[in-house]
């Protein structure tokens, strides 16, 4: 009989603690992150000879979970943020290229492209004049607010980046201290591990992590560099940027001088344009005082030949006041010196013309080539008889980097996804996902064929041309247009710069285009074979197209990226909530269960109090019995 009311105790004390888990259930029915508690029920093991057992165990409760699908949330759960940031900056790159029927850099293209005809028609109108100075401007200072709000955008995710990085640092300290927690209890508390999951989710939005949590030991990688390890150990990310400079080598493919094989001989030119703005020349037979032979003095009168000119071009582009204030220029590769001051290897030879941008990373983006103009004369440009570009061997060159990226303990780590990731390509010049730079670059390209286009041009018939500066600068001996090589160069440079941002119109220009100036940049209207390479144009090329097309190309490559996205960033939302639904199933709180199971315990709770009640009746008869 005491047995049995031993067994029944132990029932009414386990039916207790279940009614009690039931009810701490549905209050914590909405708290974000609650898992379901389930009461582990048992028989208490046998230990001695009794034939009705000894009851009940009414173990502690334990979480329902599952870590596979636990683990599979995480990962989609990080690329869903990414997506969705990426469609957060796209949406925000777009808005700068919002055109309507009678404004955005379209309708100013338009009405500047409207503005050169109506001059042609009128060339001795003084309002046709004003208007083209105008919409001129107005062109320049459209493109380059469109370029101005992403590079704010680019800002702007920069600066949320930090903003991440902190809020992450936040969160790994956090991670840290509940484990600090669950070390003190014996058994791992389940409001501190329904905490630590929380947190790990919410980490999960920035950065690809992979948790370990097994026999006590707890360890949390970011891109599979540890950053939390028990919680003694817990290692801050740290956002770092490393900018380089552009360099130009103009060598050939063995690494020598690109320009060996050329003569330079009595009055030949050799001249270095940047940003077509920006030029220098030297002349075989003048003289220039500058430092020959690299003992670090000037000599006077040095003639220039085929011997020193490379020497004598670094002087005059480390001499310009304009070019200087962009690039150095060096004669060859150089050493850093123990002051970190950097010397020319060979100084006292002629070796290769090095331009190097005094600007760090992508804000010191150049364009610049070599012109060799054979047998020129001064006072006869008409005795030209070839002339050859010289662009920068990509091979040995380099070009501007901004990097940006995150580190763990010193170490670089790779984002796979999350919103970092999203950040860091749009901030890495480097990177083939970055969108941002892709943008600025077909920008830049715009801008740097418009200048070339509008710098200079020569007749070949009746609305025939050969267009810009560079391609003129290309004419060959050898070439089938040779017989223009002589043709007299017409000058226009009404637009000049080699980017978005040093675009100019230069308005003064407009007074002086004649009629065959505006003959010629009327056709800019219609010409549809345009070469955006930033070399010679070249119409059998395949990327050709009219400056209008241009431009709507890239607005259509922004809202198609966008597009794009956005279809990932929507299939990607069907798939995590198709694994949270079903983990949410799993670990969720049903309140019809668990009404079912209040029932269920409070039944079982009445059945062993009855049980006592009638043990107790039966107690008290057989005490009345003795009396």
């Amino acid at each position: 009989m005491l047995g049995t009311l031993n067994v029944s105790q132990s029932g009414l004390n386990a039916a207790k603690v279940a009614v009690e888990n039931v009810s701490n259930n549905i209050a914590n029915e909405n708290t974000p992150g609650y898992k379901k508690r389930v009461v582990q029920l048992s028989e208490l093991e046998q230990s001695d000879n009794r034939v009705t057992g000894r009851g009940v165990d009414s173990g502690s409760a334990y979480r329902i979970t599952s870590q596979y699908m636990y683990e599979n949330i995480l990962s989609e759960n990080t690329k869903l943020n990414q997506y969705d940031k990426l469609s957060e900056t796209l949406a925000n790159v777009e808005s700068a290229f919002k055109e309507t029927e009678s404004s955005g850099f379209s309708a100013d293209l338009n009405r500047y492209l409207q503005s050169v005809e109506n001059l042609r028609a009128n060339p001795d109108s003084e309002v046709a004049r004003t208007v083209l100075q105008n919409e001129g401007n107005t062109l320049v200072e459209s493109l380059q607010n469109i370029y101005s709000n992403i590079q704010k955008q680019e800002s702007l995710e920069k600066e949320d980046l930090s903003s991440n990085v902190v809020k992450i640092n936040d969160i790994l300290k956090e991670i840290g201290l509940v484990n600090e927690k669950i070390s003190q209890y014996n058994s791992s508390s389940n409001d501190l591990l329904d905490k630590r999951d929380q947190l790990e989710k919410e980490l999960s939005m920035y950065v690809d992590i992979d948790v370990r949590s097994e026999y006590g030991e707890y360890e949390l990688k970011i891109a599979g560099t540890t950053a939390v390890r028990y919680s003694t150990n817990v290692r801050n990310l740290v956002v770092e940027e490393e900018k380089t400079p552009q360099i130009d080598k103009y060598v050939d493919d063995n690494g020598s001088n690109a320009l060996n094989t050329t003569t330079f001989d009595d009055k030949d030119v050799i001249s270095y344009k940047i940003n077509n703005e920006f030029e220098v020349s030297v002349m075989h037979g003048e003289t220039l005082d500058f430092d020959s032979d690299g003992d670090g003095t000037i000599d006077i009168g040095v003639t220039v030949n085929s011997s020193n000119y490379i020497r004598a071009l670094t002087h005059k582009i480390n001499t310009d006041t304009d070019i200087s204030n962009l690039v150095a220029a060096y004669n060859g590769n150089y050493e850093i010196d123990a002051a970190g001051d950097k010397k020319e290897l060979y100084p006292g030879q002629d070796n290769f013309l090095h331009i190097e941008s005094k600007v760090d990373g992508s804000e010191g983006n150049f364009e610049g080539r070599i012109t060799l103009v054979e047998q020129a004369d001064e006072n006869d440009p008409l005795t030209i008889t070839e002339k050859e570009n010289y662009f920068a061997n990509d091979i040995y060159s380099k070009e501007s980097e901004s990097r940006t990226f995150v580190s763990i303990y010193e170490s670089e780590i790779t984002v796979k996804s999350g919103i970092l990731k999203s950040q860091l390509d749009n901030l890495d010049s480097t990177s083939y996902n970055n969108k941002i730079q892709s943008y600025k670059d077909q920008l830049d390209s715009f801008a740097q064929t418009l200048s070339d286009l509008t710098d200079s041009y020569v007749k070949t018939g009746d609305d025939e041309y050969i267009y810009g500066d560079i391609s003129i600068d290309s004419l060959s001996s050898s070439s089938s247009t040779s017989a223009y090589v002589s043709s007299t160069v017409n000058n226009i440079d009404l637009f000049s710069g080699g980017s978005v941002m040093s675009l100019k119109f230069n308005e003064n220009t407009v007074n002086d285009l004649e009629q065959g100036d505006l003959d010629y940049l009327a056709t800019l209207q219609w010409k549809k074979d345009i070469s955006f390479t930033g070399e010679k144009q070249d119409s059998t090329g395949n990327s050709v197209s009219s400056l209008s097309e241009f431009f709507q190309d890239i607005r259509i490559n922004v809202s198609s990226d966008k597009e794009s996205n956005d279809f990932l960033l929507k299939t990607q939302e069907g798939v995590l909530q198709s694994l949270e639904s079903a983990h949410d199933q799993l670990t969720k709180v049903d309140s019809d269960e668990e009404m079912i199971n209040l029932i269920k315990f409070q039944a079982a709770y009445s059945a062993n109090a009855k049980i006592i009640t009638v043990i107790d009746e039966m107690l008290q008869t057989l005490l009345g019995l003795k009396r």
